[in-house]
């Protein structure tokens, strides 16, 4: 194909493209969707989060990522304990005895779950951090090591009554 033929092709078809990632676009999930496991350790649900912003971290005793970010939440939620709800939800299996003694060596005091009960995002890596402001809205999904997480958790602190 010309360059110029192909140039034309491209500006036929990109408003096509548009509205083809428009409609294929993830819709937008709130907290109320989502649900922890059974309690393992420290106490604390998601519906105590009226008013404040929500972090669920789904990790694994077994995950070296997953437990570096645990004292980085832990900082996180100590800085912000007034608005913002952290929540551990560990997500490999384990029972209390494997968890707790990597919850105490990272300094962990929020509550840790026996994983996700419901989830509507799919994911196959963890850690993964899902962050959502007061109203329930998610507005993080991603690594607690990615760009935009502690932006996310800021945002969600702002967002809290």
């Amino acid at each position: 194909m010309r360059p110029l033929a192909l140039l034309a092709a491209c500006v036929v078809l990109a408003p096509l493209a548009s509205a083809a990632e428009k409609e294929k676009a993830p819709r937008q999930h709130t907290l109320s969707e989502f649900r922890l496991g059974d309690p393992i350790l420290g106490k604390g649900e998601l519906s105590d989060a009226k008013g404040k912003g929500v972090v669920i971290e789904a990790w694994g005793v077994r995950c070296p990522p997953c437990i570096a970010s645990l004292p980085k939440l832990q900082a996180l939620s100590v800085r912000h304990r007034d608005k913002v709800l952290f929540f551990g939800a560990e997500s490999q299996g384990h029972d209390r005895k494997a968890i707790e003694p990597v919850i105490k060596k990272a300094g962990v005091t929020f509550p840790i779950s026996g994983g996700l009960a419901r989830c509507p995002v799919e994911f196959n890596a963890i850690p993964r951090a899902f962050v959502f402001d007061a109203a329930g809205k998610l507005i993080f999904d991603g690594s607690p090591h990615g760009k935009g997480f502690a932006d996310a958790v800021e945002k969600a602190a702002a967002s809290a009554r």
